[in-house]
């Protein structure tokens, strides 16, 4: 199945899999560490994939002519990963996933401020509704703004990067490929970490249960599934189209909120995350036309 609306398809599922690997991360909450949390959800992803390729029997699929974007992208995604994890021990699931959903803004604000672009005043209104969007979500002097909003803007911004190097990966590199060395590098960098912090680390991992090591399974098999699915969809259609349907993530957010926790975002969360959305989309459009124009 190939062109732009299978693409927008197989975007849509990517959504439903990252969020329910983030609901899956929030049940398990603090009962295991976190650097054990990373390192087995990118080593259950290197094993999976490293095993496809393998089978495959064509060893030269685990080359790769873009070296340091390999490893760069790993190294985004590793951080947005422990943004994330941080954030949803800290803050509801939908705040999180709100919040990580400003990647475009942000992209349009370091544009701005480091790139020195001229931005026009229409994406400068995009990413002030954006900023009303974040208000009304995490509202200040409620129980959601806190300190820790830190860690979903910080995944946010290393997921705009990390979108922009998968999407240029997925031209001309396998996603197996990419995906697999994305999880040897992070699994590397975590190997390292967890061997440093081993004092601490190992006693925890003997408390933890069978439920949860089940539940750990399921998330990093979730994870996976949606880094594969996400560069099935770039490979498909252009990341300017998919990055719309990405906020997808925010409807299954909610759902699995009220389906896994009994939660329902309110009034006002709610339309925070509609009008987070909106900004995001005017934002993607916004610069799309731009490009036409060019």
């Amino acid at each position: 199945m190939d062109g732009p609306g299978a693409g927008i398809a197989i975007m849509i599922l990517t959504t439903a899999a990252f969020a329910a690997s983030d609901s899956t991360v929030k049940v398990i909450g603090v009962t295991v560490p976190l650097l054990v949390l990373l390192w087995v959800r990118y080593l259950f992803q290197m094993i999976v994939l490293g095993t496809w390729l393998a089978r495959a029997g064509d060893f030269a699929s685990f080359r790769t002519a873009s070296v340091k974007l390999q490893v760069l992208r790993a190294i985004l995604l590793l951080t947005n990963s422990a943004c994330t994890f941080a954030g949803l021990r800290f803050l509801p699931l939908p705040v999180t996933t709100s919040l990580a959903m400003m990647a475009p803004l942000i992209s349009t604000m370091l544009a701005a401020t480091l790139l020195k672009d001229d931005v026009p005043r229409s994406k400068w209104a995009m990413v002030v509704l954006g900023f009303i969007g974040m208000l009304l979500v995490v509202r200040p002097g409620g129980t959601a703004f806190t300190w820790t909003v830190i860690f979903p803007i910080a995944a946010a911004t290393t997921f705009a990067c990390f979108q922009v190097i998968s999407s240029h990966l997925s031209r001309t590199e396998d996603p197996v490929t990419t995906n697999f060395l994305t999880a040897l590098v992070a699994t590397i960098v975590l190997c390292v970490l967890v061997w440093m912090d081993q004092a601490e680390t190992m006693p925890a991992i003997a408390q933890v249960s069978f439920g949860t090591w089940t539940l750990v399974a399921l998330m990093a098999t979730m994870a996976t599934l949606g880094q594969s699915l996400m560069l099935q969809a770039l490979k498909r259609t252009p990341l300017s189209v998919l990055t719309p349907f990405g906020y997808a993530q925010l409807a299954f957010a909610a759902f699995f909120s009220w389906a896994v926790f009994g939660q329902v975002p309110d009034k006002w969360m709610a339309i925070g995350m509609a009008v987070i959305a909106v900004s995001g989309i005017g934002t993607v459009l916004l610069h799309g036309r731009t490009q036409q124009q060019v």
